[in-house]
């Protein structure tokens, strides 16, 4: 695939995750970091999703 058609794709998923983000760009930031640590976890991990092991995200210490 050259690569303008994979930045193609990959801008169009990236607009796909963006408009389903809050409206409040702090609340979408966090929701964005929440998405990189799960992608780092589950891609990082040779078997990941198929443990029995429950992660769980840290503590933000905001309130929803």
């Amino acid at each position: 695939m050259p690569n303008s058609q994979k930045h193609s794709r990959l801008r169009r998923q990236a607009i796909i995750v963006v408009s389903q983000l809050p409206d409040n760009s702090a609340e979408a930031l966090t929701v964005l970091d929440y998405a990189r640590h799960l992608v780092t976890e589950f891609l990082e991990e040779p078997a990941a999703g198929t443990s029995a092991n429950v992660k769980t995200f840290p503590a933000s210490g905001q309130s929803h």
